[in-house]
């Protein structure tokens, strides 16, 4: 809103301060954005003659104007009060002006003839904008306003034609000379929020111009509209892009619509029309919110929005839904000043369950509720506002995604009922203010009330002087004006209540106001009092046959007994019964047919004092003699008939109709001491949910209370006492005492008919018999009157009752306007057994529209109350769905003999008012809710609401539906499939003499009414529906679907008519298929919505004009033959997949004794674990998880790691049997293992085991430098695809056979679950929880190299278990699950029994026979309180024990990389002071030598040394003899004694010191850092070598130039002392340290072996040496060849050169990949290259060429040994590696002294004088080259790259190295070549696992 102000004219934009909590989010941001973030490039101009595209969000809002043509939804208006002098051409002028600016106005959106949208944009001076002004003084005054508001929204309510525009128009409205209102609107193509306000800006200032006699002036506009959607589509199409996709697929997968409750159903497709409820938010309410978001470290956006989230949750009773959010959308400034549609919505996801998964999308409203929490319970505020707080953070660093991009990524199912992803929509709106102000004219805003909406439901906040605005739009096809309201009010009750505490419970914060709680608590609960007739049953019936002696009571089969008789009859069985036994709190069973006799036993029971038990004969044996058990009654009363269905009974039985001699010596009257109102009266059983009936024992004083209010609620709907009852129901349920007792305690006359009488006799019988009341179920009374022509014949004369079920409400509306005709009325009644028959009940009013699915239930009876509560016990507002509780004075006693389960349902009554005392409620376990009028609508049980695709279906509203269709009597819809996978089944008992339709038009019929997940997906035609003795429907006993009817996408059905053949013809052409079916389904086959329109408009040509298929048309009528026949069709219904895959043969139950979940390891498929569930034993069973987006051949978006371990645990508790060990494979399948397993602990059901294959914690560091450090993942995400496949290859991952977009899939996953199991277990170790009791068991592999450390590391798990464990496979790599399956079938099966039961020694290496593959390697089991290892540096300890462990890694690790960088500086500097020295090229090589090789020869020995000692030890003398060394050095230097001979002998003894420092240091790196952080303690220090490598050679030629040698050899004599000073005291833990699995001999023996034999190897060892000829002289000569020509100054530039080509060439490596095949071709074709940088090294003396020489040089080695590594890789066992790795070490080493020592000097000192300027080459190859010092140098460059081009040229002419990636194969899985070896040593499997004897030579 605008303030109305009087400002003079200014175009500067207002400077906006910022509040402190948003300067502490920018500082937030500022600091957590990536190091690679900047701003995004600038937007570029169109490039000329491409055409203007639409925008992403444009192409989207296109498409949903084609589905809604006509709607005013999208229509943006501007609307103020101009107050002054107005000169209206000016203005309308102004207006045009700025469409001559901004083209985007200007346009129109046709399609071309495919359908696609194109953008037609009319040139400038052809464009007109329609202007109209409308004269409203000559009105009354009074009625200006008025008008001028209708006249306004009338405007804004007209839509645009958006294929044809103009989409800007203006109204111009004047009220007075000096009062004007203009509205101009715009199409949301067009603009959007910051728009209007740019637009605004400009119309006023060109008015302001215009005015003032100029033109207006603005400065010109860097881009336009079309240039950004041009850019943007590009930009989105760039790899960046990918990953802020990634994101918000990963936030969004699974994310359920918001279920919120509606005031009128859902339709099928959704109407324009809206409304805005506006209000302002207490002040005081306001400001708590502001100071709550500043305490907290949040913005009053996130804070609001919390509230909201909690607000819509607590309506919906969902936990995870998502709320869309807008963001401004402009990423540059260029687009700052732009009219145009750059906002985009993206969705937030609300997290409200109570653990913080984020996708518990429950309903949170029925089962599983109780008051005051429970699994549903809500976290505090300050948990919810954490969570909105990250999730805003993400959304703003990726809300550069379009919106329409994620939703086609998520390939969400297609509802055009709503929008996709959220429904809601939140804003606390800062768009751009108006900044100018014209002199003479006051804009303000005017208001108006929108009518067009989008979507749902959206709340818009903004924050102005006066305080916080808001308004809430809604859709008013589903809400009344007064439920937005309340919703209002309790967002606002929500923020007071959180702000006071946001400790408290979010589903504890008041939400209702206390109106509203006074009156759903008491208001409508307040119905009057129902006063008993009498004490108990007995004495009202007996006061009754005292008042009515002679009236008819019973009447059955033509028999009729008065009051006088009954009452006689039963006193007389009475005194039979007290006789026998029966007495005040004893219990009779009763077991006889319905007849008059079993009315006087029921009586007479009641009589004698004791409580019947009513047994139907007719049901089962079984369920008879439990009963009798549970109840135990004192006599059993029955006949001879069925005598023998009580044979079990101990109980003495009374046969009937063997007692009229007993009955007639008794005594007439009742027997005394009889029962009282406290007293039980009947025990009925009802069906329980262990399978096994209940009874529930209901005492006098609850039924007559009952019967009270039932007889002044039936009265008032005009049944009055004597009436005539009909009673079809057996008496053995509760359900027929209503009719039984409040006849006989009125003077009725109750008639007994069979329960199965036909409809025609039904209608005879009430006719003939002038039935006043009957009562029925709905589905029992949709029988009979199937059966019958009239349904008006089976109505009693008064009073149809209506109960036992839920009725369709247009139904019973229907049946109440039948009744209605001849006076009877109908009455909905509803209760449970538990409350006494019934509670509430409603009158049907037949002139009342249905305004829902289910007929409500009404209000409570006299002396009931009805209570509906979330799950925290607390009432919920109108309208939302709540937990059905009823109290009063009706309540049974409880369940018979079950104590726990009474306590469970019957709670106190807190809400309570009266003298009750001890009042009670009772738990019903259905759902319902208020309406506005206070009438309760029932909506089903609990478990009536399923879950279909992720939505939530109210089996009620599709029954209701189905019930409609033509040609069906009946109809009940049911959820039937396995748990995740269910489909909506309709079942349908068609009416008498019609046949159903076919399934496609029942599709098409519900099509038009329903969402198309309301469809069922299959049908099925009953001839009757299954019902249980009391008539309702037995759900249970509904058939299973059989398989899917043709037409359903069974199978192929060709085209049958000219029509289908056109569809099929164009579906086929535009989907790329050879055929299509007439019953294949658009989307099923690939289409998606701008195919769907091209497909339209195919259609439209190939079928004619006339066919009038709409884009509506396709989302309804999906198949061909439903599109032909112009007949609406749904798609196929398919839920979510199971992740579990049982992989083992079916077993039972009870065979299985142990159930192994395993989870795969990253972009493993379930199918990995296929040969250990061949291995497995008997008696266990292999769950296999498939983790959604792993399956190669299926298209499915991936989960987050916790929401598929969440899935799985589901999956697991409600149907693995027996017990559960768990096994994950690596990183991701590892974390998702300890995921489930501590779900399912918490879940009650902890695993036997956790089994651990081939990984230990890895984590990331989150503090100090190390965590800085190891942050920076920009070339990790740049790393080519191809790196990581030779990677996973040479672990011996099978990827052969696999399609590039499959192996694009693998990486990818691998990535991706890589990051993920990184940061879970981050996650984990820093905040440890309490662990398993059972055991943690690691399998690794011996030769697993990613496993190392594992007697240590195996202990990392305890943060899992207290008991953890270790078993190894002899020779095992990484990937032994298909190899080594029947192994790991043993461990898996008998290492955590043996574990468990403390007998491990069994199983290891010394006790397991010789030729065993495999032992348990460690035990570990931690004490009570074991508290961190001392030193230990790997187990998991403290956040601050960490900080220790990576401080002093980091201290340790500078301190050697100065005293590296040091000694790089002298190993640099000496030989370069010798040849400035000597200028001697031989002397300059001789050095260089003793500074590398007694180092290499040195090192074998160094290394056996590091690995016996201790590390720091190594390191400490290697220092001191380093920094001796130097400074000796420098002392000799500086007294002027330096010599060759010393500095020779001296480098030699440096180099042997330096290698010992190094080889000590690496093997010292597991020690100092905790090993989870290993992986990037060893990244940083090869990072922070490498720099030193790069550096050093620079900074030595620039300090020698600037300071001299001495002061270098004193700066590395300082770098030794840094380095001594922080070892000696800095202590390394006692832990292990890194060790060579071989020493550096027998690795080098054994790559010989290996590499010679092997044609192809030994080729490429003999390619290297000769290339090692040439290498050396390249690079050591740059120094020589520089100075030649220049100074110092320049080597340093060349040495820097060639640094940073090393780098470029690494980085480009890493970036490309290599080659994809043939690699050794691709390195061989890198030596030209290298050749050539060579000649160009030395070709001129200029520092320019000679540097990029150099710079060439380098970067082609570095691709040189980057395909290398992948040669090796792929063609050598990853176990092999380093051995061939030593060899080529050892050939590098062997040709150093030749090329230092020969080929330098030699070729120097010949070619030296050739080209000096007197020199024989001087003319001829010194005209080219030049002459002088260091030419020659430039020759033997030049004759060293020839050289290496022809090594190049005869290895591609030579076929062992041509052909080597054709005959080399490639390297066999590292297991198989573990197996060779064991198969070698004797040790091989069984012949069931057969390995070749040849496989080490087959994999080299």
């Amino acid at each position: 809103m605008e303030r109305e102000t009087n400002a003079p004219l200014t175009v500067d934009r207002p400077r906006r301060v910022l509040s402190p909590e948003q300067r502490a989010l920018l500082a937030r941001k500022l600091r957590e954005r990536p190091a690679a973030a900047g701003r995004p490039p600038s937007v570029a101009p169109l490039p000329a003659g491409v055409p203007v595209p639409l925008s992403p969000a444009q192409e989207r809002l296109w498409f949903v104007e084609q589905l809604t043509p006509g709607t005013a939804a999208y229509v943006l208006p501007t609307a103020g009060r101009l107050t002054g002098p107005l000169e209206p051409g000016a203005l309308a002028e102004a207006l045009r002006l700025v469409t001559v600016r901004h083209p985007v106005l200007r346009s129109a959106y046709p399609a071309d003839e495919d359908g696609t949208p194109r953008v037609e944009t009319v040139p400038a001076e052809e464009f007109a904008v329609p202007w109209e002004t409308r004269d409203l003084s000559g009105l009354p005054p009074g009625e200006r306003e008025s008008a001028a508001r209708a006249a306004v929204e009338a405007e804004v309510d007209r839509p645009f034609a958006v294929e044809e525009g103009p989409l800007v128009r203006a109204l111009l409205l004047r009220l007075a000379d000096d009062d004007h209102v203009l509205v101009v609107c715009q199409h949301h193509l067009t603009g959007d929020g910051w728009s209007a306000g740019i637009l605004l800006d400009e119309l006023l200032s060109g008015y302001q111009a215009l005015t003032s006699g100029e033109r207006p002036v603005l400065p010109p506009l860097p881009v336009g509209y079309g240039d950004y959607a041009h850019w943007q589509r590009e930009r989105q199409e760039r790899p960046g892009a990918a990953a802020g996709l990634r994101y918000w697929c990963e936030a969004m997968t699974g994310v359920a619509p918001l279920e919120l409750p509606t005031d009128r159903p859902r339709p099928a497709v959704p109407g324009p029309r809206g409304a805005t409820y506006a209000f302002r938010v207490d002040p005081a309410v306001h400001e708590a919110a502001r100071a709550l978001s500043r305490d907290r470290g949040a913005t009053l956006y996130m804070t609001l929005l919390a509230a909201f989230q909690i607000v819509l949750g607590r309506w919906s009773g969902q936990r995870d839904f998502a709320v869309g959010t807008p963001f401004a959308g402009r990423p540059t400034e260029e687009t700052e000043g732009l009219i145009g549609l750059f906002s985009t919505v993206l969705p937030m996801r609300a997290d409200l369950s109570s653990s913080g998964s984020g996708t518990s999308a429950g309903t949170g409203t029925g089962t599983g509720a109780s008051p005051g929490g429970g699994a549903d319970a809500l976290p505090d505020f300050a948990t919810v506002l954490s969570r909105v707080r990250s999730a805003a953070l993400g959304a703003q660093q990726h809300q550069d995604t379009p919106f329409e991009k994620l939703v086609e990524a998520l390939d969400l199912p297609r509802d055009v009922s709503r929008p996709p992803l959220y429904q809601v929509s939140f804003a606390l709106q800062n768009h751009r203010a108006q900044t100018v102000r014209p002199r003479d004219v006051q804009w303000r805003t005017f208001p108006f009330e929108g009518s067009g909406v989008h979507l749902d439901l959206g709340l818009y906040c903004t924050e102005t002087d006066e305080g916080l605005e808001a308004f809430l739009t809604y859709r008013t096809d589903l809400w009344d004006a007064d439920t937005v309201a309340r919703l209002a009010g309790h967002w606002q009750r929500i923020l007071s209540g959180a702000a006071a505490d946001p400790s408290a419970p979010a589903g504890t914060l008041g939400m209702l106001s206390p109106e509203e709680r006074r009156r759903v608590l008491y208001e409508w609960n307040d119905s009057g009092s129902a006063v008993p007739v009498a004490a108990t049953l007995a004495d009202a019936v007996a006061a009754q046959a005292a008042r009515t002696p002679g009236a008819t009571a019973l009447v059955h089969s033509g028999r009729a007994l008065d009051y006088a008789a009954l009452d006689g009859r039963a006193n007389r069985l009475a005194q039979v019964l007290r006789a026998a036994g029966s007495r005040p709190g004893a219990l009779v069973g009763v077991c006889l047919d319905q007849g008059l006799d079993q009315a006087v036993a029921l009586l007479a029971v009641l009589k004698s004092g004791a409580a019947y038990v009513p047994l139907d004969p007719e049901q089962p044996a079984e369920r008879l003699g439990h009963m009798l058990t549970d109840a135990a009654p004192v006599v059993l009363l029955t006949t001879s008939a069925h005598r023998e269905l009580l044979d079990g009974a101990d109980a003495p039985v009374l046969l009937l109709d063997e007692l009229a001699a007993e009955q007639a010596a008794a005594p007439a009257g009742p027997p005394e001491g009889g029962a009282g109102p406290d007293d039980l009266a009947y025990v009925i059983y009802t069906s329980g949910s262990t399978g096994r009936p209940k009874g529930v024992a209901v005492q006098h004083r609850q039924v007559l209370t009952y019967l009270a209010g039932v007889r002044q609620r039936f009265a008032e709907a005009g049944l009055g006492d004597g009436a005539r009852y009909a009673l079809l129901q057996s008496l053995a349920f509760d359900f027929g005492l209503t009719t039984l007792y409040l006849s006989l305690t009125t003077g009725g006359a109750l008639h007994l008919l069979a329960p199965r009488t036909p409809g025609p006799e039904l209608a005879g019988y009430l006719a003939a018999e002038r039935i006043d009341c009957v009562k029925l179920t709905p589905s029992h009374l949709a029988a009979l009157t199937a059966e019958v022509d009239d349904p008006g014949l089976l109505l009693p004369r008064r009073l149809l009752i209506l109960g036992g079920e839920a009725s369709g409400w247009e139904w019973s509306r229907a049946l109440a306007a039948t009744a209605a005709r001849t006076g009877c009325r109908v009455v909905n009644h509803y209760g449970p057994t538990e409350a006494t028959v019934g509670v509430t009940t409603l009158l049907v009013d037949p002139e009342r529209p249905a305004e829902g699915p289910t007929t409500p239930i009404g209000r409570p009876m006299p002396g009931a109350r009805v209570y509906l509560l979330d799950p925290c016990g607390e009432p919920v507002p109108p309208g939302v769905t709540g937990e059905l509780w009823i109290g009063g004075d009706r309540l049974a006693r409880g369940y018979l003999g079950l104590p726990e389960l009474t306590a469970e349902r019957f709670r106190p009554d807190p809400f309570a008012e009266g003298t009750q005392e001890e009042p009670r409620m009772y738990r019903t376990g259905d759902l319902a809710r208020h309406r506005p009028d206070g009438t309760v609508e029932f909506l089903g049980r609990g478990d009536d609401q399923v879950k279909i695709r992720g939505y939530r279906v109210e089996l009620g509203e599709v029954e209701a539906h189905l019930r409609q269709l033509p040609g069906t009597a009946e109809a009940v819809a049911a959820a039937r499939g396995p748990a995740g996978e269910p489909v909506l089944v309709g079942y349908l008992v068609p009416a008498e003499g019609a046949a159903p339709p076919p399934v496609a038009e029942l599709r098409a019929l519900l099509a038009r009414r329903l969402p198309d997940y309301l469809i069922p997906s299959r049908f099925v035609v009953l001839p009757e529906l299954p019902r249980q003795a009391h008539g309702k429907v037995d759900r249970r006993a509904l058939p299973e679907p059989g398989a899917p009817e043709a037409g359903e996408g069974a199978e192929y059905v060709a085209p049958r008519t000219p029509a289908e053949e056109a569809v099929t013809a164009v579906w086929a052409e535009l989907l790329g298929l050879e055929r299509v079916g007439v019953h294949d389904d658009f989307f099923g086959l690939g289409g998606h919505s701008l195919l769907a329109m091209r497909m339209v408009a195919a259609l439209r040509r190939a079928l004619g004009g006339e066919a009038r298929i709409t884009l509506m048309d396709v989302f309804q009528e999906r198949t061909p033959a439903a599109l032909a026949a112009l007949a609406d069709r749904s798609d196929e219904e398919r839920g979510p997949r199971r992740l579990l895959h049982e992989l083992t043969p079916r077993q039972s139950a009870d065979a299985v004794t142990l159930s192994l979940v395993c989870l795969p390891y990253g972009g493993g498929s379930a199918v990995v674990y296929q040969p250990l569930a061949d291995a497995l034993p008997p008696g266990v069973a292999l769950h296999a998880v498939a983790v959604p987006g792993h399956d190669l051949g299926m298209s499915e978006d991936s989960l987050p790691l916790e929401e598929v371990a969440r899935r799985c645990a589901d999956e697991v508790l409600a149907g693995v049997p027996g017990p559960v060990a768990v096994y994950g494979h690596c990183g991701v399948g590892a974390a998702l293992a300890v995921e489930l397993a501590r779900l399912l602990a918490a879940a009650g059901r902890e695993p036997a085991a956790v089994y651990l294959g081939g990984i230990f914690p890895f984590a990331r560091p989150t503090e100090g430098l190390l965590g800085l450090l190891s942050r920076s993942s920009w070339l990790d995400r740049r790393r080519s695809g191809r790196l990581h496949l030779n990677w996973l290859r040479s672990m011996g991952a099978d990827l052969e056979g696999l399609e590039p977009e499959q192996l694009a899939t693998i990486v990818a996953n691998v990535r991706a679950d890589s990051r993920a199991a990184e940061a879970y277990f981050t996650e984990r170790l820093a905040a440890p929880a309490d662990g398993l009791s059972t055991p943690v068991v690691s399998v690794i592999g011996s030769a697993d190299p990613g496993t190392e450390f594992h007697r240590e590391r195996f202990r990392e798990w305890g943060f899992l278990g207290t008991t953890t464990a270790v078993a190894v496979l002899d020779e095992g790599g990484h990937y032994f699950l298909k190899h080594r399956a029947a192994e790991l079938a043993e461990i898996v099966t008998s290492v955590h029994p043996a574990v468990a039961g403390a007998e491990p020694a069994r199983l290891g290496r010394q006790d397991r026979p010789e030729d065993a593959t495999w032992w348990l390697d460690g035990v570990h089991r931690e004490d009570a309180d074991p508290g961190p290892e001392p030193d230990s540096a790997s187990a998991p300890t403290s956040a601050t024990a960490t900080r220790q462990d990576t401080r002093r890694f980091v201290a340790v690790a500078a301190s050697q990389m100065v005293s590296q960088t040091g000694s790089a500086l002298t190993e640099f500097a000496l030989p370069l002071w010798i040849f400035l020295s000597t200028d001697s090229v031989a002397w300059f090589g001789l050095f260089a030598v003793l500074g590398i090789v007694p180092g290499l020869l040195a090192a074998p020995v160094l290394g056996s040394l590091v690995d016996r000692i201790d590390r720091r030890r190594v390191m400490l003398v290697c220092t001191a003899v380093s920094g001796t060394t130097e400074a000796l050095l420098a002392l000799l230097y500086a007294l002027g004694e330096l010599r060759a001979w010393h500095v020779g002998a001296l480098m030699a003894l440096l180099s042997v010191s330096l290698t010992g420092q190094r080889l000590a240091f690496q093997s010292a790196i597991p020690q100092l850092v905790p090993k989870r952080y290993l992986g990037h303690a060893n990244g940083v220090v090869q990072i922070s070598g490498g720099i030193a490598q790069v550096v050093a050679p620079l900074a030595a030629v620039g300090l020698l130039a600037a300071i001299g040698l001495g002061w270098v050899l004193l700066l590395d004599v300082v770098s030794y002392a840094i380095a001594a000073l922080v070892l000696s005291t800095v202590r390394f833990p006692r832990t292990l340290g890194a060790r060579r699995r071989e020493t550096l001999r027998q690795e080098i023996v054994a790559g010989f072996r290996l590499v010679t034999g092997q044609r192809g190897f030994r080729a490429m060892l003999i390619f290297f040496a000769v290339l090692n000829l040439f290498l050396p002289v390249l690079f050591q000569l740059v120094s020589p060849l520089v100075l030649g020509f220049s100074g110092l100054g320049s080597v340093a530039t060349v040495s820097l050169a060639g640094g940073v080509g090393a780098v470029v060439g690494g980085l480009a490596m890493g970036i490309w990949g290599g080659p994809r095949h043939r690699r050794m071709r691709g390195m061989l074709l890198v030596i030209p290259v290298l050749a050539l940088f060579s000649a160009l090294t030395g070709l001129r003396p200029d520092l320019l060429v000679a540097g990029a020489g150099v710079f060439g040089m380098a970067a082609s080695l570095s691709l040189l040994n980057g395909i290398y590594l992948t040669i090796v890789q792929v063609k050598v066992p990853q176990r092999f590696h380093g051995r061939v790795m030593a060899l080529n070490q050892l050939v590098a080493w062997s040709t150093l002294p030749v090329g230092f020592l020969l080929i330098a000097p030699l070729g120097t000192a010949f070619l030296e004088p050739l080209m000096a300027a007197d020199g024989a080459l001087a003319g001829t190859v010194g005209a080219v080259l030049g002459t002088g010092d260091g030419r020659g140098i430039g020759l033997l460059y030049l004759l060293l790259a020839a050289g290496i081009l022809l090594l190049g040229a005869v290895s591609l002419r030579f076929r062992a190295l041509s052909g080597f990636d054709r005959d080399v194969p490639d390297a066999q899985a590292d297991d198989l070549v573990g197996l060779a070896a064991l198969t070698s040593d004797g040790r091989g499997r069984p012949a069931d696992r057969p390995v070749a004897a040849d496989a080490l030579t087959k994999a080299s």
